[in-house]
């Protein structure tokens, strides 16, 4: 009987702790997204962290969204990928990149 208890504690306080902790949520701030723009313009912004901001939804800043279709259509064209560079987008592509952040560092969000 001694056994049961033990184990009925330990299976509700594991229960406890799953409810209690919450599932982590990746949401780009506007900050951030600038420092990933700055990155891209500088060739240091990884494949990864570009594959992970367009694939993002900006539901918590609705006002950054657009700014993510242009950088996917700016994508869709001027992608590079890794180049000994660094640069992920061709020129054309970064020249479009800084008027993106021209008009996200003068948001307000």
């Amino acid at each position: 009987m001694l056994v049961f208890f033990i184990t009925l504690a330990v299976f509700l306080s594991v229960i406890g702790v799953l409810l209690w902790v919450k599932t982590p949520r990746y949401q780009m701030t506007r900050e951030d997204l600038v420092e990933l723009l700055q990155k891209v313009l500088v060739g240091q912004a990884s494949e990864n962290d570009w594959a992970i901001f367009l694939s993002s939804s900006f539901r918590h800043c609705p006002e950054l969204e657009p700014f993510r279709d242009a950088c996917a259509a700016i994508d869709e064209k001027e992608y590079l990928g890794h180049t000994r560079t660094g640069f992920l987008l061709s020129e054309s592509g970064l020249t479009q990149i800084r008027w993106i952040l021209a008009k996200v560092e003068a948001l307000d969000c």
